[in-house]
C-alpha cells in the first residue's frame, strides 16, 4: 500500500493573504501582509500589526474606492485579488519639498495642476504643505495609427519617450499563422474581437502560446460582449464604447457602459477605445464615419448653431445635403478633455484614440493634464477602425 500524503495544518494566524475573508478584529500574517501592501499604495500609515484593527478598515475602504469595489472594509475575494494585481502599483507618491507649489512640481514632473492627488482619497489638490505626500497616476495612452512610424518620428519620440512602445494590430484570420510563423508571438499585441470572436479551439492554442513565453496581449471587444478573457488569455481589454449621432448623447450614456464592466472585470486591466472621425446620422437613422474631407463639407453646408451636448461634450450639428437634413456628432479638444478626465476619475488602465490625423504630441500634452501619460503607438491596417 501507498504511504498517505501528510496534511500541513495550519494556524489561521499563519495562512497567506487570500486564503480567508478578513474584517475588523481578526489578527494573523495575511493581515500584516495586507497592511503592507497598504502602506506601499499611501493609503495605511500605521504599524504592520498584523491586527484588522479600525485603521486597516479604512484604509481598505479607501483601496476598494480608488479600484472600483464595493467600499465595505472587508477584505473579501475580489478585494485580495485585485491587491496581486501589478495594475495597482501604477502610483508615483513624492513627497512635497520645503517652498515647492502644485505649480511648480507641475513643471517638475510635465503634468497639468489637475494630475496632484490626495493618496487615500484620490482628490485633486488644490494647494500643497511642506512633506506632505502626494499622488500622481500613470495611464496608458494608446495612439491608433494606419501606418507604420515614419523614421524620423521615430527617433523624435525615441529620444522624449524612452523608445516607443509599439503594439502590433492582428485580426482573428491572422492568429493562426501568426502563432505558427513565429517562435515566439510579439513582445506587445493587439487581438481585434469587435467583429469575429475566438473559437474555442483558437482559445486552447492563445493559452498554450502564452504559457510558452510571455508577451503582452490585449483583447479588442465592444460593449455586447458577454464573454472576457481570463488573466491566462489577455493582460488587459480595450473597450470600443458606442457612440450615438444625437443631441442627447453625453458622456455619461458610455460611462454606464463602462461601469456594468467593472462590476466583473477589473479597472486595471481596462482601457477605453474612441475613434474622433466624424459621425452622420441620415434621414433613415443610418450611421456612418465621415473622412475628414467629408466632415469639412458637413460643417460649411450646417444649418443652425453647434450644440455642444453636456459638460465637455460632442458637438452636435446638422447640414443639408441634396435637401436631406443630416446630423452630425463630433468631439473637440474639449471632448477629449472630458473623455481623459472620466478615464483618471475611474482610475482604468488607460485610453485609445484613433481616427485623428494630430496623433501624438497634442493628445499626450492633453493627457498630461490628468495623470503620468504613458505613451504608445498600435499600428493598425488600411481599412480597419483607425
Amino acid at each position: 500500500m501507498g504511504v498517505m500524503p501528510r496534511l500541513a495544518i495550519l494556524p489561521v494566524t499563519g495562512l497567506p493573504l487570500g486564503k480567508r475573508w478578513l474584517s475588523l478584529g481578526d489578527r494573523g500574517q495575511d493581515v500584516r501582509q495586507l497592511q503592507e501592501l497598504l502602506t506601499r499604495l499611501g493609503l495605511y500609515d500605521g504599524e504592520g500589526t498584523g491586527e484588522y484593527d479600525l485603521l486597516t478598515r479604512e484604509a481598505v475602504k479607501a483601496f476598494q474606492r480608488a479600484y472600483c469595489l464595493a467600499a465595505d472594509g472587508v477584505s473579501g475575494p475580489d478585494t485580495c485579488k485585485l491587491l496581486t494585481e501589478a495594475g495597482i502599483f501604477n502610483r508615483v507618491m513624492p513627497k512635497t519639498g520645503a517652498g515647492e507649489s502644485i505649480s511648480s512640481l507641475a513643471a517638475k514632473y510635465g503634468v497639468g495642476f489637475q494630475a496632484f492627488k490626495d493618496p487615500e482619497t484620490r482628490r485633486r489638490l488644490r494647494r500643497v504643505a511642506t512633506g506632505q505626500p502626494l499622488m500622481l497616476e500613470r495611464r496608458e495612452l494608446i495612439i491608433g495609427v494606419a501606418s507604420e512610424v515614419p523614421a524620423e518620428e521615430e527617433a523624435k519620440q525615441g529620444a522624449t519617450c524612452g523608445g516607443l512602445n509599439l503594439l502590433r494590430y492582428v485580426q482573428p484570420q491572422e492568429f493562426t499563422a501568426l502563432v505558427s510563423n513565429y517562435a515566439h508571438p510579439p513582445s506587445a499585441w493587439v487581438l481585434d474581437l469587435t467583429v469575429e470572436p475566438l473559437s474555442k479551439r483558437k482559445r486552447r492554442i492563445l493559452r498554450r502560446v502564452r504559457k510558452q513565453g510571455h508577451s503582452e496581449l490585449i483583447w479588442w471587444l465592444t460593449t455586447e460582449h458577454q464573454r472576457f478573457p481570463t488573466s491566462e488569455e489577455a493582460d488587459a481589454v480595450i473597450i470600443s464604447v458606442p457612440v450615438f449621432v444625437s443631441d442627447h448623447y453625453t458622456h455619461g450614456v458610455w460611462l454606464r457602459e463602462i461601469k456594468k464592466i467593472l462590476t466583473h472585470y477589473p479597472c486595471t486591466r481596462l482601457l477605453v477605445h474612441f475613434d474622433l472621425r466624424a459621425q452622420e446620422k441620415d434621414a433613415s437613422g443610418a450611421q456612418r464615419l465621415l473622412t475628414a474631407a467629408e466632415a469639412r463639407i458637413a460643417r460649411l453646408n450646417r444649418t443652425g448653431d453647434l450644440k455642444r451636448v453636456g459638460v465637455h461634450g460632442w458637438i452636435f450639428y446638422q447640414y443639408r445635403l441634396k435637401g436631406e437634413v443630416r446630423s452630425i456628432l463630433v468631439p473637440d479638444r474639449i471632448t477629449i478633455r472630458g473623455m481623459l478626465h472620466q478615464i483618471d476619475n475611474l482610475n482604468l488602465r488607460g485610453i485609445l484614440l484613433t481616427g485623428s490625423d494630430n496623433w501624438w504630441e497634442g493628445w499626450q500634452k492633453e493627457g498630461s493634464q490628468y495623470f503620468l501619460a504613458t505613451p504608445r503607438i498600435l499600428v493598425m491596417k488600411h481599412g480597419v477602425l483607425a
